[in-house]
Protein backbone atom coordinates (compact mmCIF):
# COMPACT_ATOMS: atom_id res chain seq x y z
CA UNK A 1 0.00 0.00 0.00
CA UNK A 2 2.24 3.26 -1.09
CA UNK A 3 -0.57 5.70 -0.47
CA UNK A 4 -0.17 5.43 3.40
CA UNK A 5 1.72 8.18 4.80
CA UNK A 6 4.90 7.92 6.27
CA UNK A 7 8.01 9.37 7.92
CA UNK A 8 11.39 8.89 7.18
CA UNK A 9 14.73 9.87 9.10
CA UNK A 10 17.51 11.88 7.12
CA UNK A 11 21.40 12.02 7.87
CA UNK A 12 22.40 14.80 5.44
CA UNK A 13 26.03 13.31 5.79
CA UNK A 14 24.79 9.58 5.93
CA UNK A 15 26.10 7.18 3.07
CA UNK A 16 22.81 5.82 1.66
CA UNK A 17 19.42 7.60 1.37
CA UNK A 18 16.75 6.45 3.89
CA UNK A 19 14.71 3.64 3.30
CA UNK A 20 12.76 2.50 6.46
CA UNK A 21 9.32 3.88 6.32
CA UNK A 22 7.90 4.51 9.92
CA UNK A 23 4.71 4.61 10.53
CA UNK A 24 4.19 7.50 12.60
CA UNK A 25 5.85 10.73 13.13
CA UNK A 26 6.39 9.53 16.62
CA UNK A 27 8.20 6.50 16.24
CA UNK A 28 10.21 8.11 13.49
CA UNK A 29 11.40 11.19 15.83
CA UNK A 30 12.28 8.47 18.85
CA UNK A 31 14.69 6.88 15.88
CA UNK A 32 16.27 10.33 15.20
CA UNK A 33 16.70 10.86 18.92
CA UNK A 34 18.58 7.26 19.11
CA UNK A 35 20.36 7.85 16.11
CA UNK A 36 21.91 11.64 17.37
CA UNK A 37 22.68 9.89 20.22
CA UNK A 38 24.81 7.38 18.86
CA UNK A 39 26.61 10.10 16.45
CA UNK A 40 27.27 13.15 18.43
CA UNK A 41 27.34 16.27 16.23
CA UNK A 42 25.68 14.68 12.95
CA UNK A 43 21.96 15.74 12.18
CA UNK A 44 19.23 13.70 11.88
CA UNK A 45 15.96 15.18 10.33
CA UNK A 46 12.61 13.60 10.29
CA UNK A 47 10.83 14.20 6.92
CA UNK A 48 7.14 13.19 6.13
CA UNK A 49 5.83 12.17 2.72
CA UNK A 50 3.10 14.26 1.97
CA UNK A 51 2.48 13.04 -2.32
CA UNK A 52 3.05 10.77 -4.20
CA UNK A 53 3.17 10.70 -8.52
CA UNK A 54 4.39 8.53 -10.82
CA UNK A 55 3.13 7.56 -14.09
CA UNK A 56 0.80 5.56 -14.99
CA UNK A 57 1.27 1.56 -16.62
CA UNK A 58 1.08 1.76 -20.30
CA UNK A 59 -0.96 -0.78 -21.94
CA UNK A 60 0.78 -3.75 -23.55
CA UNK A 61 0.65 -3.26 -27.56
CA UNK A 62 0.32 -5.81 -29.51
CA UNK A 63 1.68 -5.19 -33.21
CA UNK A 64 1.67 -7.42 -36.42
CA UNK A 65 4.94 -7.78 -38.23
CA UNK A 66 4.08 -7.47 -41.73
CA UNK A 67 5.67 -10.15 -44.07
CA UNK A 68 8.85 -8.98 -45.91
CA UNK A 69 8.48 -9.26 -49.46
CA UNK A 70 10.46 -11.68 -51.58
CA UNK A 71 13.43 -9.25 -53.19
CA UNK A 72 13.39 -9.34 -57.08
CA UNK A 73 16.12 -11.03 -58.92
CA UNK A 74 16.14 -8.61 -61.24
CA UNK A 75 16.76 -5.74 -58.70
CA UNK A 76 18.99 -7.22 -56.56
CA UNK A 77 22.16 -5.77 -55.14
CA UNK A 78 24.37 -7.19 -52.72
CA UNK A 79 24.79 -3.87 -51.12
Amino acid sequence: MDNLEFWLVWNPEGHRPPQYQHHSAKDAADEAERLAAINPGQSFYVLQATELRRTADAPVQAVTLLKRPEPDPDDYMPF
